[in-house]
């Protein structure tokens, strides 16, 4: 048996599922950034054939959206954890805290992924950046309009509540891609506005 023979055998023909394939994405990102994501990669760090990886995935660019969509979910989970009774702030410093630990678990990545596509799959990959913070938003405004320490009266027709959660969102999203590693600013910035 030669060399080929020997790795070609040696290679894990058992069905790897497309979870352990993007978890295999994800170890990528995590350890080497986004831009060292690619079929071969995946193949070689799951120990199985590179065909293996096009039975799950038709192209590198719905690889990485797969990975991306893995990776947000990872930053984000899936329900909210935050008490009941936060107050705006202390829910936007969490929220603040739990992504930027998802940043140093994969660094680079706010800045990275939508530069790793091109025409159609990067404004995908935008619109599933957007879908993940669109639920941030959601859960901003019902948190903003359960807290009772918020001035009365403050919002009109020309100041909505929701005007004022993609106001503070954009600046949120802001500071995340600048790699800014507090929110404090921006925190204290909300409180002068909407508290007495």
């Amino acid at each position: 048996m030669n060399n080929v023979q020997f790795k070609e055998a040696c290679i894990n023909t058992a069905a790897t599922s497309k979870e352990e394939i993007l978890e295999a994405c994800k170890a990528i990102v995590s350890e080497k950034g986004l831009a060292a994501l690619n079929m071969r990669a995946v193949a070689k760090r799951c120990n199985i054939a590179l065909g293996s990886v096009y039975n799950y995935f038709y192209s590198k660019d719905a690889l990485i959206m797969a990975a991306v969509e893995s990776v947000w979910h990872s930053i984000f989970g899936t329900a909210s954890k935050y008490k009941p009774g936060i107050s705006f702030t202390e829910y936007m410093e969490a929220v603040f805290k739990k992504i930027k630990k998802g940043t140093v678990k994969y660094p680079d990545f706010f800045t990275a992924h939508s530069m790793n596509f091109t025409g159609n799959s990067k404004e995908e990959a935008r619109k599933k950046m957007y879908g993940y913070f669109s639920s941030v938003k959601r859960e901003m405004l019902c948190i903003l309009q359960a807290d009772t320490a918020v001035k009365k009266n403050l919002f009109s027709k020309d100041f909505s509540e929701e005007d004022f959660t993609d106001l503070v969102l954009t600046n949120f999203i802001g500071l995340l891609i600048l790699q800014k590693q507090s929110c404090a600013v921006l925190i204290a910035g909300i409180r002068k506005i909407i508290y007495p």
